[in-house]
């Protein structure tokens, strides 16, 4: 909802999904995709201090000029 943007709420959701996912599930790595056009998601991944490894056409998005590019980060307990 636009009203809600820019309130912190996806960071500090990411934030709780990486905490869960490191002390919880007791995962040594996380990995995320974006597509590269959807820049406030590429912002929270480097928010929670994820780097991106990779760029790459996805496979599933070949028929979309502008959805196709993606990029993967990581971040490491």
């Amino acid at each position: 909802k636009p009203s809600a943007w820019g309130n912190g709420f996806a960071t500090e959701g990411a934030k709780r999904c990486l905490e869960f996912g490191f002390s919880e599930l007791n995962l040594d790595k996380v990995h995320s995709v974006a597509t590269k056009v959807n820049v406030p998601s590429i912002s929270i991944m480097k928010k929670i201090g994820m780097r991106e490894i990779q760029e790459f056409y996805h496979y599933l998005m070949m028929d979309n000029e502008r959805l196709k590019t993606c990029v993967l980060y990581l971040v490491e307990k």
